[in-house]
């Protein structure tokens, strides 16, 4: 993959981004886990009001008070974490945001060449013995985890997306060899 394309915004960002264009936001958006700044930039480019959170930053502990934000981007940070530490950072980001915000998140699917290898955490968590993410812990779910996952939201679309592509080495470095990723990639509105 290419530096460009490695700037290129998330295809999820991409959709928050179109929305808000054509929906008036009742708030900023949160990104949660900006890492390289490519959505970041997106959304600034696209005139959208945003607080972005960087990945050093817990998303179990997002800034704002309640009902603060007008929409959610996470296009990584959800796929690192043991089960229940992703289900105590949804339910921050559901602390966060205003009713019926919308969300548009990346989780780990079940699909994913990575799913079972490595270190287990608990039956959806495994972290990888070796490489830029040794003991990391990535979850993935199924559809059924997905939704129970996602609990305070209604769930617009989800859908299963082979992504090496899209996370190649700019994201997982050069010694990251592994192919077939796949994510989800969601939709969902704050009940």
């Amino acid at each position: 993959m290419s530096s460009s394309s490695a700037q290129t915004a998330h295809p999820l960002a991409e959709r928050l981004i179109r929305y808000a264009r054509e929906h008036a936001l009742d708030g900023p958006v949160i990104e949660v886990g900006s890492g390289s700044g490519r959505n970041t930039r997106a959304l600034v480019d696209a005139g959208v009001p945003n607080v972005s959170v960087p990945d050093s930053t817990p998303y179990t502990q997002l800034p704002g008070t309640r009902e603060n934000y007008g929409a959610g981007l996470s296009t990584h940070a959800y796929l690192h974490g043991a089960s229940p530490k992703l289900r105590a950072g949804i339910a921050e980001l559901r602390r966060v945001l205003r009713p019926n915000a919308p969300i548009y998140v990346t989780l780990g699917s079940i699909k994913d060449a990575r799913y079972g290898l490595g270190i287990p955490f608990d039956e959806r968590s495994f972290a990888p013995g070796e490489g830029d993410e040794t003991g990391i812990p990535h979850a993935y779910f199924d559809r059924d985890g997905v939704i129970e996952l996602l609990f305070g939201f209604e769930i617009e679309s989800m859908e299963e997306v082979e992504v090496d592509a899209i996370v190649g080495r700019w994201a997982h470095g050069a010694g990251d060899d592994v192919a077939g990723r796949v994510h989800w990639f969601v939709v969902a509105r704050r009940k």
